[in-house]
């Protein structure tokens, strides 16, 4: 259904769509509008902010460092590109767990499709085996989205 042959993909009564924050946006859109994605305009832009900034930001960072750790035998790994990664990835963690403090999530007091993107790369960074520094703000945010159900049906799952 994905003509570049890769999941996630869905079908939603023959309108196929790729792409995960596509489908996290219809998803959104047509089942939680006013919730997951504000209706007030700014709050909107706010979500749709972190959304991006998972894609463009903190998963280039970190892509070397779980391709590395997760699908690289041990034998064949680049110790260069793990570190260059986590150079990378350590100050965006940094600006999270920044804007974190005193915040139940990231636009505030509501979860938000923004928290659903950023939240799915938390969970595979701190599930890499290697150590992290530690990020309170991030680790309490990361323990509030695991209490979701929906979000623990995920973020409790072996990464891959």
């Amino acid at each position: 259904m994905n003509p570049n042959g890769k999941i996630p993909v869905i079908d939603d009564d023959g309108f196929v769509l790729w792409e995960s924050n596509a489908i996290v946006r219809y998803l959104a859109a047509r089942h939680g509008s006013g919730t997951l994605w504000p209706n007030d305009l700014r709050q909107r832009a706010d979500a749709d902010r972190w959304m991006d900034w998972h894609a463009t930001e903190l998963m280039p960072a970190m892509r070397n460092a779980f391709m590395q750790l997760i699908r690289t035998a041990p034998e064949q790994r680049s110790q260069t590109l793990i570190e260059e990664s986590n150079t990378a990835t350590e100050p965006l963690l940094a600006i999270l767990d920044s804007l974190l403090a005193g915040r139940d999530f990231l636009c505030g007091n509501h979860f938000t499709i923004g928290d659903i993107a950023v939240g799915s790369s938390v969970h595979r960074w701190f599930g890499l085996p290697q150590p992290h520094a530690p990020r309170p703000n991030v680790e309490r945010w990361y323990r509030r989205l695991v209490t979701r159900p929906a979000v623990a049906g995920v973020l409790t799952l072996p990464i891959t």
